[in-house]
């Protein structure tokens, strides 16, 4: 995709997040988002098909990039109470998701008000750590804390820092019987 493309679809993208924290979904129209973008309505017809398919393409990138951010580095346990206890390093997907949030904190700060979207955010994190464990029901567990941890960060105004965010995880993922988690 070269760059004129790519920043158009950017540009339609943030303008639809920005109307979706001013007014409900349902009220928006094509002409609202070309509007807010600056950009002519035949240029977002040649992208997308409506402003469902935009909100769904630009549903389905920040997704694929949280699961690449889930996937890489990949989790060893061995490893990550060694980098802990050593170096008080978090677990390093655990850094790289909060990283993610962090860097489209406006698409989650809207987004996780949509119920659809919460749906698909649970189904792929249980999807990515069910990759790490077979026990279905500790994944959804994993799925929803996590899930829970996310949206209480991002209506916090993310106050803590994303490696703050990663060692408190880390913490309770790797010394799960702890009495007192760092703060």
């Amino acid at each position: 995709m070269n760059s004129r493309v790519l920043k158009t679809k950017i540009s339609l993208m943030n303008a639809l997040l920005d109307l979706m924290s001013e007014k409900k979904y349902e009220s928006i129209t094509v002409r609202d988002i070309v509007q807010k973008a600056g950009i002519n309505r035949s240029t977002f017809y040649l992208h997308f098909l409506d402003k469902e398919d935009l909100k769904e393409q630009n549903s389905n990138f920040i997704l694929d990039k949280l699961r690449e951010a889930i996937q890489y580095p990949s989790f060893n346990f061995e490893e990550a109470i060694r980098d802990y206890e050593e170096r008080q390093q978090p677990i390093s997907s655990l850094l790289a998701i909060f990283r993610h949030i962090q860097e489209y904190f406006e698409f989650y700060s809207v987004m996780l008000g949509e119920k659809e979207f919460q749906q698909k955010l649970d189904e792929m994190i249980k999807e990515e750590l069910f990759k790490f464990s077979i026990d279905k029901i500790r994944c959804a567990y994993n799925a929803g804390g996590l899930i829970g941890l996310i949206r209480y960060w991002v209506s916090s105004d993310m106050e803590k820092s994303p490696e703050h965010m990663a060692k408190w995880v880390t913490q309770v993922i790797l010394y799960p019987n702890a009495s007192q988690l760092n703060e």
